[in-house]
């Protein structure tokens, strides 16, 4: 994709970290940005300073686990502005940390599910159908991680690893179909966002009745694994990492090479039958 001004972009998670940044960098580009987040305090805070900076922009309240809400925040984004170009099925969380894979709850694999993969299939179910219609240059991208590249290590990371299968399969079909719309699997490595407080966002009826186990040592790997996100790459320089990944038409798009030797040891192992080697680990 090479034109943008005047050409209009979909971004969920949008109220802060990177969500934030990409809405920002889109408008810079003189793009008029949708911005969708389940946060309403934040999504009105992010909508006003760009307004404010003399961009076209709306928010629109969207829990992007719900199909009904996603396919509300499609209708409103055509009344505003028309067809959609760019669409960023970016909203995430950090999900279950809080014990064994087989300790989890059905609550806990609905939220960490609907959030971080029913979400991007909400997305493109709702929006791809109509950027294919109308024919003119456009692009995807789905927020993955540097998590679906390694071994996987918890529920956030099996989320991921399906975004990237996912994504992958998208791309192979749009290009059989010979169609105008590019396709990007973006994996975010340590990003200065606040990933690991998305519980704050958790809808009550998502809530475990009773505490697990291992709450409190899920508690520490967050508090943990935040302090840790807070040194990382600033979001602005993903946006522009992302937005020249969508000029190349670049499928793979990772933000560093700290996992390097992880994703190698990985594919390595499946290559060669040996066992995952569990003291190899990224970032």
């Amino acid at each position: 994709m090479q034109e943008f001004r005047g050409k209009v972009a979909v971004v969920t998670g949008a109220g802060s970290g990177m969500g934030r940044a990409f809405a920002q960098r889109f408008a810079e580009e003189s793009m008029r940005v949708v911005l969708a987040d389940v946060e309403l305090a934040a999504l009105e805070r992010a909508v006003s300073e760009l307004r404010d900076a003399g961009h076209d922009v709306i928010g629109v309240h969207t829990d992007v686990s719900r199909r009904e809400s996603v396919e509300h925040l499609a209708e409103r984004a055509a009344e505003a502005y028309g067809n959609i170009h760019v669409l960023c099925n970016n909203a995430g969380v950090e999900g279950y940390l809080d014990g064994a894979i087989w300790e989890a709850s059905d609550n806990d694999w609905q939220w960490t599910m609907g959030v971080n993969f029913r979400s991007v299939v909400h997305g493109i179910q709702t929006f791809l159908p109509g950027m294919l219609a109308h024919g003119e240059e456009g692009h995807v991208v789905n927020t993955v991680s540097m998590t679906a590249l390694v071994r996987g290590g918890n529920m956030y990371g099996i989320a991921k690893h399906a975004v990237l299968a996912l994504s992958e399969t998208m791309y192979a079909e749009l290009r059989e179909r010979e169609a105008n719309i590019g396709v990007s699997a973006l994996c975010p490595g340590i990003i200065a966002t606040r990933l690991f407080r998305g519980s704050r966002n958790r809808p009550a009826e998502l809530q475990n009745a009773t505490a697990s186990p291992g709450a409190s040592q899920g508690q520490e790997i967050r508090d943990r694994l935040d302090a840790r996100l807070a040194q990382g790459m600033p979001p602005s320089q993903v946006a522009d990492i992302l937005f020249q990944a969508i000029r190349d038409d670049r499928f793979y798009v990772l933000t560093d090479h700290d996992w390097d030797d992880a994703i190698r040891s990985r594919n390595e192992d499946i290559l060669l039958g040996r066992n995952p080697d569990l003291q190899v680990r990224g970032g």
